[in-house]
């Protein structure tokens, strides 16, 4: 192709850019505007039911419990509550850019959410000698993360952790900087995580991400997976057979990449991605607490 043809197709495409950039506006402004509607505040912002949760035990020890990417501590409330059912005390923070607002969300990355885990951590080793972490998908892998780093961290169930991505993810990456152009939020493909219906439509979330904010969450699932052979404490991985993120095989070899010594993979059958709170929620809950009371004091 001559010069001359190259210089007509780039100034083309940047005039379908042009033309397209007040549209594509128009449509992240009425997502964001559908999103604040939908959903009741509190004085500081946040969704009503998104709030962190701090639940006082009577035990010595302390669970750090992390909620997932593009969700909330509303989404590991039940296993919060078996955790306390059991007598610990458990705090549930909410991720920066989470539980807001779209506009929020979009600004928050992967350096904030790790600094918000790790200064919950310290809030509750300050307070309990023995403190375990606990988290769902990205707030598994900042489970996983934080035990790599402390090993003062007693133990650590992670659930569905997101530590290592699938093939499409990849090539949702590195279509990213395309789809940026395009559109400034993508759907989410919540559906698909959450089978059980009622509990998918209860679920506070914000169903759609931004391609950025795909590769935040890429740079956690990478920095927790590098974290996974200095692991020594004991960990337990809770994970669906029919999650439509992460395949069994990739749960496996991230499994197998963790350092510890006492280690347990244990499936579930029946729930989606989100298995805190799809079908057999109590379960998981009920074996975290279970596996925990051998190890957490």
């Amino acid at each position: 192709m001559a010069l001359t043809e190259w210089t007509w197709l780039v100034a083309a495409l940047g005039i379908l850019v042009l033309a397209w950039w007040p549209v594509r506006l128009t449509i992240a402004h009425g997502a964001e505007y559908r999103f604040e509607a939908a959903y009741r505040r509190n004085a500081d912002g946040v969704i009503v039911g998104a709030e962190p949760l701090l639940l006082r035990g009577t035990r010595p020890g302390a669970v750090l419990l992390l909620h997932g990417f593009n969700d909330s501590p509303q989404a590991v409330s039940s296993t919060a509550t078996a955790l306390h059912d059991a007598g610990w005390t458990v705090l549930a923070p909410l991720l920066p850019g989470h539980g807001r607002t779209l506009q929020a969300f979009a600004r928050s990355g992967a350096d904030e959410w790790i600094e918000a885990a790790r200064h919950a951590l310290a809030a509750l080793q300050r307070d309990h000698e023995d403190v375990a972490t606990c988290g769902l998908s990205m707030g598994g892998a900042l489970a996983l993360l934080l035990a790599g780093e402390d090993p003062s961290v007693r133990a650590v169930v992670a659930m569905a952790p997101y530590v290592q991505l699938s093939a499409p993810m990849r090539v949702l990456l590195a279509l990213s900087p395309i789809a940026a152009a395009g559109a400034k939020y993508v759907a989410g493909g919540g559906q698909r995580s959450v089978h059980d219906p009622d509990a998918a439509r209860a679920m506070i979330s914000y169903r759609q991400s931004t391609p950025r904010l795909l590769r935040e969450l890429a740079v956690v699932a990478r920095r927790a997976k590098g974290a996974l052979p200095d692991i020594r404490q004991p960990v337990l991985v809770i994970q669906s057979r029919e999650d439509n993120r992460i395949p069994p095989r990739i749960a496996e070899s991230a499994f197998q990449a963790i350092g510890s010594s006492d280690k347990t993979l244990a499936w579930r059958t029946g729930a989606g991605h989100v298995i805190t709170v799809d079908y057999g929620h109590r379960e998981v809950g009920q074996l975290a607490s279970e596996w925990l009371s051998s190890r957490l004091a």
